[in-house]
């Protein structure tokens, strides 16, 4: 059980470091898109925060998961 907590945590560091890195691309990119006035930035920005939502769903499931695995680790 503690193997699968391992990696459901590394699972979720992943996935937050993803979101970061995402994130901090969609706005460089809308930057670009002001200074630039080019719309086509800003749509690569918009999939890239949809990317994120996505992402921060997966994390919400791998802490569900996560709190499972250790509220069952507790009771026994």
């Amino acid at each position: 059980m503690s193997d699968q907590i391992e990696e459901l945590k590394k699972k979720k560091a992943r996935l937050q470091q993803d979101i970061s890195l995402l994130d901090t691309s969609a706005d460089a990119l809308l930057t670009k898109a002001e200074s630039t006035l080019a719309i086509k930035y800003v749509s690569e920005a918009n999939s890239l925060r949809r990317t994120v939502k996505e992402k921060a769903k997966e994390v919400k499931t791998v802490e569900l998961q996560l709190d499972e695995l250790l509220q069952q680790l507790r009771n026994n």
